[in-house]
């Protein structure tokens, strides 16, 4: 901002094209959010003699930027929700309103450009823009701030290099880097919120899997895999463009500065070996990170700090079994204060609830960005969000679960909607409501999910010892399933289904994995030719030749009825099991599941395993691409055979 306000107060440039020329037409283009923020504070000041124009890929963002013109680019890209800190989204998002960005810029004398260089839609979007004002003939000046980097550590020498307190530093582009080096495992250090991001990333792996996203020139990488997270104690990161002035004002130049440190309300600058203190409350953060609730990276393997510490050793704080492993590696000694985290912990923690209440009562945007947290959260068209209870087994509902759960209906004024896969939604939720929701289903053991990519809610009938023509046990399976599978990432969408019956009441051959039981009858001694078998058999795959029945299996589906039926006991069980089909799907377009064969409880549950396990090896297009359609593209048998191998080997 400073280089842009010192260009515009100098005469030079502008008055000799004003002289030589005329009226110079000077324009500032803010790309991405630092860059719209910059012409937030320009506007703020009073910017005279050039036009403003905001362009960002998130659309909220811009709502709240006062430009003269503002632009929402790759609308269709990312749906106006922002470049994620992929800056080739950024680039792509801006070539795509390169129409629109000539039309904007023509005439322009002298073009100001300016971006945050920490990955997204700024980096992105900024070379794009000049290379179109420079195209227009226009005077290009470019601000590309200073800005930590992402390093990829190898030996000792690098890691020095990683030394001293650096803050706002994307690590996508080391994650990608070192896949096209070819490394196959990592170790991350990040701050809390890009431990959240990477934790899902470790969860949801496909969604890291698009070319556009993670690939140079279309080419798509594979990342490695991140073996280890570790977390650093933030409070938070400053607004870029106001710690450089507050820096300025204190005559130091932020290329000098040597390292950056936080103690008692102070920032401690050291410059030339020397320190100096800055009150924080001089220098404006980072907006985000006043909607951030974690101070110590609850969801790394290790959090790592200098809080509550003696001078000259970091806090360590072990979270899972991986940190576990690394606690191994290093000497520890005892003496941490913990009070004084947990005192931070709060404080950061009030000054989120103060700044989401400040943004309801001044009605500003609100991202509620912590219900992605939980699963089974939606956002509705009129901008409130439902929450998904995961269906129980069949269906089944305790009376107490459906009273605890009207109550809550009452008390937050919502409406309550039975879905389609037997669960229960809470519609039209307050986002600031949805936490509170959440975790009291929670504590009940109602648990929301069953959405996005991964195994959703199983469909079952009632089945045998419920319903009176059930053959096969449909509760007791779902429960198996649900057991083993209940959310487990997936490339996209994975339904199932159980039919206790041939009925089909839940339509098995529409789902991913189509499960029904069956019961295939032989004919004893006992039968006398009665036709009994052959008036119940609704398919007509009986014959009655003299005194003898005879089945048709080409017909015959396996309902059991016949065998109930006989009034002689002359009809026993051949077969029976559960009949599996894998490979359907239902949405805008119908496909029936193959039939694979007949299987015990335990092996319909194995077979799913394997059938996740090679789904997930040929997805090449997450979210993009269900199981049939995978399926179809590596050719229905060799899938079906690979599932069958994994299944033999493990036999």
């Amino acid at each position: 901002m400073k280089l842009v306000k010192d260009a515009l107060s100098r005469s030079d440039a502008t008055k000799y094209l004003k002289d030589e020329f005329g009226e110079a037409r000077i324009v500032v283009v803010g790309c991405g959010g630092a860059g719209n923020n910059t012409i937030n504070r320009l506007m703020e000041i009073g910017i005279q003699g050039a036009e403003t124009i905001a362009i960002n890929t998130d659309k909220q963002h811009l709502e709240v930027i006062k430009a003269d013109k503002k632009i929402l680019i790759g609308a269709t890209l990312t749906r106006g929700l922002g470049a994620g800190g992929y800056p080739e989204i950024g680039r792509k998002a801006a070539e795509m309103a390169k129409n629109i960005l000539e039309e904007q810029l023509k005439g322009a004398d002298l073009v100001f450009v300016t971006a945050g260089m920490g990955g997204g839609t700024g980096t992105g979007s900024a070379p794009v823009v000049a290379e179109v004002a420079k195209e227009n003939g226009a005077i290009v000046v470019g601000d590309e701030c200073w800005k930590p980097v992402s390093l990829i550590v190898q030996n000792a020498e690098d890691l020095l290099k990683t030394s001293k307190s650096k803050y706002a530093v994307s690590t996508l582009d080391a994650l990608r880097r070192a896949g096209e080096m070819g490394l196959e495992k990592v170790a991350v250090v990040g701050l809390p919120c890009q431990i959240n991001g990477l934790r899902k990333l470790q969860y949801f792996p496909y969604h890291a899997k698009h070319d556009f996203e993670l690939g140079k020139d279309g080419k798509p990488v594979k990342l490695p895999k991140i073996e280890y997270l570790i977390g650093l104690f933030c409070m938070e990161k400053f607004e870029y463009n106001s710690l450089k002035e507050v820096l300025s004002k204190y005559g130091i130049d932020i290329k000098d500065v040597e390292k950056f440190d936080i103690k008692k309300g102070k920032l401690l600058v050291y410059v030339n070996g020397e320190k100096k203190e800055i009150d924080l409350k001089e220098i404006e953060i980072c907006p985000g990170c006043k909607m951030c609730r974690d101070f110590d990276a609850e969801l790394a393997d290790v959090s790592v700090g200098s809080v509550g510490s003696p001078d000259g050793y970091s806090t360590i704080i072990i979270r899972t079994e991986k940190g576990e492993e690394i606690k191994n590696a290093v000497e520890l000694k005892e003496g941490v204060d913990i009070e004084v985290i947990d005192k931070l912990r709060k404080k950061k923690l009030k000054r989120f609830k103060e700044e989401v209440e400040r943004r309801r009562k001044n009605n500003e945007p609100v991202s509620f960005y912590w219900t992605a947290d939980y699963g089974g959260i939606g956002k509705r068209a009129d901008g409130t969000y439902f929450i998904r209870i995961r269906a129980k087994p069949a269906g089944f509902y305790d009376a107490d679960d459906i009273e605890f759960i009207a109550k809550l209906a009452k008390e937050y004024n919502i409406k309550l909607k039975l879905n389609c896969r037997q669960g229960i939604e809470l519609q039209g939720v307050s986002g600031f409501d949805v936490e509170d929701i959440v975790l009291k289903l929670i504590e009940r053991g109602l648990l929301p999910g069953s959405t996005g990519a991964g195994v959703v809610t199983i469909l079952a009938c009632p089945g045998k010892g419920n319903c009176s023509l059930g053959v096969g046990d449909s509760e007791g399976l779902a429960k198996m399933i649900e057991e083993r599978f209940r959310e487990r990432p997936t490339p996209n969408k994975f339904k199932m289904a159980i039919s206790g019956c041939p009925n089909g009441c839940v339509r098995h051959q529409i789902h991913e994995i189509g499960v029904v039981g069956v019961r295939y009858p032989k004919v004893s001694e006992n039968c006398n030719g009665c036709g009994r078998c052959a008036e119940v058999c609704k398919v007509e795959a009986i014959d009655i030749r003299g005194e003898i029945s005879y089945t048709n299996y080409n017909v015959c589906v396996g309902c059991g009825k016949c065998i109930k039926e006989c009034p002689n006991d002359a009809r026993d069980v051949k077969e029976e099991g559960f009949l599996v089909y894998v490979g359907g799907k239902t949405g805008r377009e119908v496909v029936e599941g193959i039939k694979v064969g007949i299987m015990s409880a335990e092996e319909v549950v194995e077979f799913i395993d394997k059938v996740l396990t090679v789904y997930e090896k040929y997805a090449l297009k997450p979210l993009r691409e269900r199981l049939p359609h995978v399926m179809a593209r590596v050719g229905h048998c060799r899938f079906i055979e690979e599932v069958k191998s994994l299944m033999n080997k493990n036999a």
